[in-house]
């Protein structure tokens, strides 16, 4: 008859007091993970929200947002899908740009397919040809 090793204490299907505050305590903490990840989510959002709005006021300045218009790309769909270093990028272009009478006259008249001048034609242009999101 074999001898057992290990001598239960308790009867089975029961469960000990420190099993129990570790199974408390692990509850608590996952519920606390829990909160503070949602709270993470929602503040991050908002802030993502905050940042496009700055981005949307400097891109209004700029005579790229009126060439949104001319190649026919959404202003809000394209601060919501555009990584946000390519919008920097052509900003920039766009402030440095030194076609501005040519830009000018291309905008007054409104014809984005001649605007092979631009610094930003060719990203505005992939834009314009990558689907955006389900209306």
């Amino acid at each position: 008859m074999p001898i057992s090793v290990f001598k239960r204490s308790h009867r089975p299907g029961k469960m000990n007091s420190v099993s129990v505050v570790i199974a408390s305590l692990f509850a608590v903490l996952s519920a606390i993970f829990i909160i503070l990840l949602v709270v993470a989510i929602a503040r991050n959002l908002k802030d993502g929200k905050r940042y496009r709005q700055g981005m949307a006021g400097q891109l209004s300045r700029l005579r790229l947002a009126r060439m949104l218009g001319v190649h026919r790309i959404d202003q809000n769909t394209y601060l919501h899908t555009q990584p946000v270093l390519s919008i920097r990028d052509q900003m920039k272009h766009c402030t440095e740009c030194t076609h501005t009478e040519q830009c000018d006259k291309l905008l007054d008249e409104g014809v984005g397919d001649q605007s092979e001048f631009c610094q930003n034609d060719e990203a505005l242009r992939k834009v314009r040809e990558t689907p955006g999101p389900a209306s």
